[in-house]
């Protein structure tokens, strides 16, 4: 299967219509979001439209429609939610288009219709409405493997972390459907065990007691089912308490891990108010760099201004001043009194005759505007004090020192919402460490409930026991016995048959598993890590010295090698040739360190023959252009809870 193109209309945050086309030649599609914006949402919706189930967090409302858009629509009016998918299924292609009618009421608003509808283009290029459209698609795209193709890394990190048994089961449930393995197993759980009576096994042993007469064998027949009532009761007792204990669990330790990252009311206010006083600190600097720059553009902009006019000026004048030196401090009215002067004496005392009168007239055609030599050197004297202090790097620090102080300032600003989203959607830490107390406490009285159980199921297990053993003794000698034990010994040979051919399939594609989660992750980390599957496809990875323990980047990166191993594994089954299947995935890629990263990138496009990639980081300098199908963005209005889809990357360097 491939994913062509899907379409949306006021679904959860997204008001009005919109689209996303996929890349379907094998190249990746991304679609950017940061936290808040719809990224999950959208993710859910390939769920929603398949199968009609959305899992969004408990945090949110689970509410489809776009509530700006249903707070403008008339009381008693309807309304609808769309999601449509077009893809392509063994060079079948198909539309399908899931639409959920609401009447608009005073609270909020109810479904008055739910409609899913699939069309298959024939061969004339003719749309044909399928009927049963559900049974159709989990026969293309099977529900039982959804978490798989449609990937939440967070929640799967969680599953291998938290409820790696139970993930274990959801695996194995989920291969042996596709494989049908689950016909096998069913055909087990028919046949069953002489302890429980709804069995074929437990009603042939039954059958013994039938026509024999006696106060012992109707005695002991009775004692037989009471304990078989009584072995189903509290095994259906212990199954509840242990999901039950299970999920607190689960709880707790996602609890703790909450504690661990929220901060209290005080720790709250005491970061917020650092970083606003951190960024008012980076804004003062702005206002104080703006000053000084305004004070020093006034007081230098005049001689900025003029300053290539200046030397304009200068070259203009083209003076030979070096072969024409005025003398400094000569001027014309020095020339005129000297040249004027009744007596024959200089002022300096020496003879002044007419012809030193004569000299001292040529200085007259040095001057202007007989000569530009004392223009020009009289000039470019007040042309330096008209350039003094103006400095072309002085004005590029202000610039940078502005900048760096604003890019603070808008750091510390995404910081301050950061905070205010976490404080938002999380509880206080003692409303916190009460839940958690109060999990802890149920698990203890499970626990209790479980012994007690336990032992009571032991108890009655061998009160079984020592009765069939008596009721074997009691009809052993009669013809029609004989018949019913010896059918059981054929129910028990085909039990055994099938039970063989179980465990076989189940080996053969565990290994397989391990195989190509210990390939990707041979690829994936730099350390050197070993994959293991048990049969019940619970999988173990351990360093070289069988340490389980791994960091947050080495469990996202686990997830990534499961579920592209999971995915491959269904890709190569024989039975399955010519089937794909598409992953959509929303990855931690946060968790990761570069090196990890760049090695999970590398490996995605291998995971299916189409991956659709949600995603909060930017990933531009990861993938090769080439690799790359199509690119959109998400933008979001929080405030207003409306977000909409835009072709391309168009996140800014402030929003990374």
């Amino acid at each position: 299967m491939r994913i062509s193109k899907i379409e949306f209309e006021n679904f959860r945050n997204f008001k009005g219509y919109g689209e996303i086309k996929c890349a379907t030649d094998g190249k990746v599609t991304i679609i950017y979001g940061r936290n808040g914006d719809g990224k999950t949402t959208l993710h859910q919706l390939f769920q929603w439209v398949f199968y009609g189930a959305v899992h969004f967090n408990k945090t949110t409302s689970d509410t489809l429609y776009n509530l700006s858009f249903e707070s403008e629509q008339a009381y008693n009016s309807t309304f609808q939610v769309m999601g449509r998918i077009d893809f392509e299924h063994m060079t079948e292609k198909y539309s399908l288009t899931r639409t959920i009618t609401y009447r608009k009421e005073l609270d909020s608003s109810s479904i008055i219709n739910e409609e899913l509808e699939l069309n298959h283009l024939d061969s004339d290029d003719n749309w044909k409405r399928i009927n049963r459209p559900q049974e159709t698609i989990e026969k293309l795209l099977p529900s039982g493997l959804s978490e798989y193709f449609f990937f939440d890394g967070e929640n799967m990190i969680a599953d291998l972390r938290v409820k790696g048994r139970d993930s274990a089961k959801n695996l194995r449930k989920a291969l042996y459907s596709i494989f049908d393995l689950d016909i096998l197993e069913s055909a087990l759980g028919h046949i069953g065990n002489t302890d429980l009576k709804t069995t074929v096994l437990g009603k042939l042993y039954l059958s013994k007691g039938t026509i024999s007469s006696g106060s012992d064998i109707n005695a002991t027949k009775t004692n037989i089912e009471n304990a078989q009532n009584k072995i189903e009761e509290y095994e259906c007792i212990i199954s509840d308490d242990e999901a039950e204990k299970n999920a607190k669990k689960e709880l707790i330790s996602n609890i703790s891990e909450q504690i661990g990252s929220t901060k209290s009311k005080e720790e709250y206010e005491k970061e917020r108010r650092g970083l606003i006083k951190q960024r008012d600190a980076f804004l003062s600097n702005i206002d104080s760099e703006m000053s000084q720059f305004g004070d020093m553009i006034i007081n230098d902009f005049p001689q900025l201004l003029i300053s290539k006019t200046v030397e304009d000026a200068k070259k203009r004048i083209h003076l030979k001043v070096e072969d024409s030196k005025l003398p400094q401090g000569l001027d014309k009215r020095l020339i005129f009194y000297l040249t004027h002067l009744s007596t024959s004496k200089c002022i300096c005392g020496r003879d002044l005759t007419e012809e030193n009168k004569e000299h001292i007239k040529s200085f007259l055609d040095m001057m202007p505007p007989n000569n530009y030599d004392s223009m020009y050197i009289n000039f470019s004297a007040q042309a330096k004090q008209w350039g003094k202090g103006y400095s072309r790097d002085r004005i590029e620090n202000f610039i940078k020192h502005v900048i760096d102080n604003q890019e603070q300032a808008n750091l510390c600003d995404a910081k301050i919402r950061d905070l205010d989203e976490d404080e938002k959607n999380s509880k206080d830490i003692e409303d916190l460490i009460v839940d958690r107390k109060n999990a802890e406490n149920r698990v203890a009285e499970l626990e209790n409930d479980l012994i007690k159980a336990n032992g009571e199921l032991e108890k009655y297990k061998m009160f079984l026991k020592k009765e069939m053993k008596k009721f074997d003794i009691l009809t052993e000698q009669t013809k029609i016995n004989r018949v019913a034990m010896r059918k059981m010994d054929i129910m028990n040979a085909v039990r055994d048959y099938f039970k063989e051919c179980l465990d076989d399939e189940s080996e053969k594609y565990s290994k397989l598993l391990q195989e190509n989660i210990q390939s990707l992750l041979n690829m994936m980390l730099t350390s050197k890590r070993t994959v293991s599957v048990s049969q019940e496809f619970a999988v173990k990875v351990v360093d070289s010295y069988k340490d389980e323990s791994k960091s947050e980047g080495q469990f996202a990166v686990v997830s990534f090698a499961y579920i592209g191993g999971i995915l491959k594994l269904v890709s190569d089954v024989e039975n399955l040739s010519g089937k794909e299947y598409p992953l959509v995935l929303d990855g931690p890629f946060s968790k990761l360190d570069a090196d990890q990263r760049q090695n999970v990138i590398d490996c995605i496009p291998k995971f299916a023959p189409q991956v659709i990639l949600f995603s909060k980081d930017s990933l531009q300098d990861y993938f090769d252009a080439d690799t790359i199908g199509r690119v959109y963005t998400i933008q979001s209005n929080e405030e207003k809870n409306i977000a909409s889809v835009k072709e391309g990357f168009t996140w800014t360097s402030d929003q990374m």
